[in-house]
């Protein structure tokens, strides 16, 4: 690619890469899934609205907050990469459910805080307390797995350093931040030129499209052809500019709501 593309046709994209992926979730929807697909069903809808934020976020210019969302977005690839290869769906969902339990638990055993302690939230049936019970005494063993590792052994080390590390300079504080936000809230001219962050854009829709052909992959359904066109049609209008994608996007538009887009697979 020589070069990036504006606002406006980034974000023509994203909301049609937004739109299919809602379109995905809906054909899931029809069907009875596995904890895996609940999963997988869940991180394509985070990194979706982590995308819509992204664009959210550029409209108001903060430009260094929509590195902090990218840097979600990465996370979540990675750790979808992790948790997939090592086959730990239920591994993961059991830790999460315990450290939630443990987080509620702490603020309702808190007196200082024990008032916060309402709402459902709160509230266990009795099929989550047979739970919590079990895992108490067997705790999870799963840990969250290391950003660099897994792009490491993904072969991609270049996603941690210049993806993750990189964003990581706009979530923990820095000596010059809110440099640029100092001049766009008080309309102060700044001598200094500030670099164009449009790259952000271009990076979370590639990003978008990597986590929802991996979470189709790794699915229990298999998917029409067409939407894997859509998918690599997105993508060649990051490297060219093409806008092939809006015809994939129609041809999707003519089997969906009528037609699911995928089935469930006989052999996964």
């Amino acid at each position: 690619m020589k070069e990036f593309h504006s606002f406006e046709d980034y974000e023509m994209t994203a909301n049609t890469l937004n739109v299919v992926c809602g379109m995905v979730l809906l054909s899931i929807a029809r069907f009875d899934c596995s904890r895996k697909d609940i999963i997988l069903r869940n991180f394509i809808a985070k990194s979706s609205m982590s995308l819509k934020g992204i664009l959210a976020l550029w409209k108001v210019n903060d430009f260094q907050d929509c590195w902090v969302l990218y840097r979600v977005i990465v996370d979540r690839y990675l750790h979808l990469s992790s948790i997939a290869k090592n086959d730990e769906f239920d591994e993961f969902e059991e830790w999460s459910f315990f450290e939630q339990v443990k987080v509620h638990n702490r603020i309702k055993s808190d007196a200082e805080f024990s008032y916060e302690a309402v709402g459902d939230i709160y509230k266990r049936t009795d099929t989550e307390k047979v739970r919590i019970k079990h895992l108490s005494q067997n705790k999870p063993t799963w840990r969250r797995p290391k950003a660099e590792t897994v792009a490491k052994d993904l072969g991609m080390d270049f996603i941690y350093k210049y993806g993750y590390d990189m964003a990581s300079m706009h979530v923990h504080p820095m000596a010059n931040d809110g440099q640029e936000d100092f001049h766009t809230i008080t309309g102060i001219p700044s001598e200094a030129r500030f670099p164009s962050q449009i790259a952000v854009l271009n990076n979370s829709i590639l990003k978008m499209t990597i986590i929802l052909q991996d979470a189709m992959n790794y699915s229990s359904f298999t998917w029409r052809r067409s939407l894997w066109d859509f998918i690599d049609h997105v993508r060649l209008f990051l490297t060219t500019g093409s806008t092939e994608y809006q015809i994939s996007f129609l041809k999707l538009s003519e089997i969906f709501p009528k037609q699911a887009l995928c089935e469930p697979a006989p052999n996964k």
